[in-house]
């Protein structure tokens, strides 16, 4: 049911022609990474059930449906370094859990000494906003989850959001729907890293875009206060 409401939102939307067959596309593409938080299986048929979770190619994009267990993916051998920036558009589907999802930023080399680390930069469907920092089972919050007055929570519809992360002037600074919502100060640290979209447990989303940016302007000014 999740999957038909899906067509018919995103064919009115003129996202997709009525004709695309979506059971012949129910295949994790090689191109790009999936790790899954735990055991799950691949979704087939016209449902998603307990246990299950499903990919499904649907120009333009895909679509991603969680259910037990969330999922990180990200392009294969594709990296960034110096100044740079991801811009993700979704869609998040009707009835989401209340997990996070968003862009993630991965060390590009496992052996190094910030093997394994991960900066997140989330979202909920609250409309709350988060950064946080992985090393192997540690974690640390960089800006603990905050709601601005600004920002509702999500309405029950399909609800369309860009979500942008972009590194510069020794800040990551974090945007939803062209808003800063929050940056942090990276001391210099300017490693090569790997970009990633995060999908926490029982969500629903169509993401249309994943791209990355070269910024051209000079970089922003900031003082010494960050949000």
């Amino acid at each position: 049911m999740r999957d038909r409401t899906l067509l018919t939102c995103l064919v009115l939307a003129g996202l997709v022609q009525p004709a695309t067959r979506l059971a012949a596309q129910d295949v994790v593409p090689t191109d790009w990474t999936y790790r899954l938080d735990g055991p799950q299986r691949l979704a087939s048929g016209d449902s998603v059930r307990a246990g299950e979770w499903r990919y499904t190619r649907m120009p333009p994009g895909w679509h991603l449906t969680t259910t037990e267990q969330g999922v990180t993916t990200s392009p294969r051998d594709v990296s960034v370094h110096n100044r740079w920036g991801i811009e993700v558009e979704l869609f998040l589907f009707p009835n989401p859990s209340n997990e996070p999802f968003g862009i993630l930023v991965e060390s590009n080399d496992p052996d190094g000494p910030d093997g394994g680390a991960t900066l997140r930069f989330l979202l909920r469907a609250d409309g709350s906003v988060s950064a946080e920092a992985r090393h192997g089972t540690t974690e640390r919050v960089l800006v603990p989850w905050t709601r601005d007055s600004t920002r509702r929570a999500h309405a029950g519809g399909v609800e369309r959001h860009v979500l942008r992360v972009v590194h510069e002037a020794a800040t990551l600074a974090f945007s939803v729907d062209g808003q800063e919502v929050l940056a942090v100060p990276t001391g210099g640290a300017n490693p090569r890293a790997v970009p990633a979209l995060r999908v926490g447990r029982g969500l629903n989303l169509h993401i249309s875009r994943f791209d990355l940016i070269t910024p051209l302007a000079p970089a922003r000014p900031r003082g010494a206060a960050l949000r």
